[in-house]
């Protein structure tokens, strides 16, 4: 993959990061060789982000924390969370509008927040 990826590319998207892990989590008992894979991907992507200057945009599943309703664990978990630079977390609140937060960046405050809308030629910032 190294060397397929040159700087004609604008972006890299992975859609669900984490869904060949949560199937290979199913199949296998060993947590720790899954774990190294996905870090192994992650680090791959972070290689051709910082060599070749494109941007990787990631996106992932999460689920409710068991002992916490109110929070949102990543599949993936720590291996996620190490590799990326940030994590943005976007909620469905009600017919066509979204809640983005930051959950983890280096030069905004984490908690900080806007409501918006997708429309028909782009986004729109929604007052809260």
């Amino acid at each position: 993959m190294r060397k397929s990826v040159t700087e004609d590319f604008g972006l890299i998207i992975v859609d669900s990061i984490a869904t060949l892990y949560r199937l290979e989590l199913g199949n296998s008992n060993d947590i720790t060789n899954v774990n190294r894979e996905l870090g192994l991907h992650m680090a791959l992507l972070s290689e051709i982000s910082r060599k070749k200057k494109i941007p990787v945009l990631l996106t992932n599943q999460v689920y409710a924390d068991f002992e916490d309703r109110e929070k949102v664990r990543t599949v993936g978990g720590d291996v996620i969370k190490y590799w990326s630079r940030a994590l943005l977390e976007i909620q469905k609140i009600r017919g066509d509008l979204r809640k983005l937060t930051i959950i983890k960046h280096r030069s905004i405050k984490e908690g900080n927040s806007i409501l918006f809308r997708i429309v028909q030629n782009g986004i729109e910032e929604v007052d809260g």
